[in-house]
């Protein structure tokens, strides 16, 4: 029993061996898949046609779960945009529209309780794989992207978007868009991201360089230990530098404040700490819910060359600890590592509920705090 000759329009090689028919694509090894023996004719037409070759991508798919920038390594998970009101005007990826809500409860610590702007936030998946979420705002608007990427590549990313979104949105109130323009707007937006992704090749040799913070300080602001939602420990400094949410007036504030008198400061202080808990927990548990992964650290730029970080640690026994601080971000792992070691008599043990050592251990920490903060002073000049 023998092949017929082989060509271009037959697309079939009989086995001579059990005649069965194999269809393209062939087997690499070169053998029948039925009876498992050697098919010369396979191995004549690799030498024939020779191997097909993998057509290259001719645009980047938003449907996609990542949108690769650079060899595999760098990739895009989400783009979008919604207004300082809440109101979502686009998501490139709907799996992971939560991101949206994500991006106003954070922007709402950034800009109603420290008084700044929403920079970025970092992500740890259970694998240790860091990504990332940067923002930017624009006419009250709020443009997102995620994943893993250099720095200075989500910012052009974002730039771009807020570029050419402002043209499509000139002139129209973009919380009360119709549905026709809603959709003439997204659709139309879908085509400029493509052009922004096919764009980004330019500059796959972006790389973010370390540069060295100016401050040699950090000072912390706030420490929230909690379990299962349930408040363990909870210190705010008694410092209305820290959440300076509360104004008799301020007429020409670029930022929103309460119109609310306390006549009991501690009382002012009280409602300051429960109004930051409460955005806290509810942006680590959002993200917890959605992805499992878990929210390590959140950056806000509240003046030149002036940051501070909201920083989230889990340790066993199901307690999270939450941190504001302020200065350099590279003396955190010292910081937390401390208190790791301070707070070993709760955390080393499940949670039962308040007790005793847990008050005594609120003041060893208050006094951590003071001696810290002492030693490093921001430059009242900043």
């Amino acid at each position: 029993m023998s092949n017929p000759p082989l060509g271009k329009d037959d697309p079939q090689i009989r086995c001579i061996h059990c005649g069965y028919f194999i269809k393209r694509p062939y087997p690499t090894n070169q053998r029948c898949p039925k009876c498992n023996k050697f098919v010369i004719a396979i191995a004549s037409s690799s030498r024939i046609f020779g191997k097909r070759k993998k057509k290259k991508a001719t645009a980047k798919s938003l449907d996609a779960d990542r949108i690769y920038l650079k060899g595999g390594n760098e990739y895009v998970k989400f783009c979008g945009i919604i207004t300082v009101d809440r109101t979502p005007l686009f998501a490139s990826n709907k799996k992971l529209l939560y991101l949206l809500e994500l991006t106003n409860n954070l922007n709402f610590i950034a800009t109603f309780i420290l008084r700044g702007d929403l920079e970025k936030l970092l992500f740890e998946s259970e694998n240790s794989e860091t990504e990332k979420c940067l923002f930017l705002e624009e006419n009250d608007l709020i443009y997102v992207v995620y994943g893993k990427f250099p720095d200075k590549k989500g910012k052009w990313i974002l730039e771009q978007m807020a570029k050419h979104f402002s043209d499509l949105v000139h002139g129209k109130d973009v919380n009360n868009l119709k549905k026709f323009d809603k959709y003439d707007i997204e659709k139309k937006f879908k085509g400029y991201l493509t052009s922004i992704f096919k764009e980004n090749v330019k500059f796959q040799g972006i790389e973010d360089q370390e540069i060295a913070d100016v401050e040699d300080w950090i000072r912390i602001n706030y420490v929230r230990l909690t379990n299962n939602f349930i408040r363990i420990i909870s210190i705010l400094l008694d410092d209305e530098e820290v959440l300076n949410v509360f104004e008799k007036e301020k007429p020409n504030a670029k930022r929103p404040y309460l119109n609310v008198l306390f006549e009991d400061h501690a009382r002012e202080i009280e409602v300051k700490e429960s109004l930051l808990a409460a955005k806290v927990e509810s942006i680590m548990w959002n993200v917890l819910g959605h992805t499992g992964a878990f929210l390590r650290s959140v950056i806000f730029n509240v003046g030149f060359q002036h940051s501070r970080f909201l920083t989230f640690r889990k340790f066993k026994n199901g307690y999270f600890l939450f941190c504001l601080y302020e200065g350099n971000l590279e003396k955190l792992g010292e910081i937390e590592d401390e208190l790791e070691i301070l707070l070993e008599p709760v955390i080393g043990v499940p949670f039962s509920g308040h007790s005793k050592k847990t008050d005594k251990l609120k003041v060893e920490i208050v006094k951590y705090i003071k001696e810290k903060n002492k030693k490093g002073q921001r430059n009242p000049q900043d």
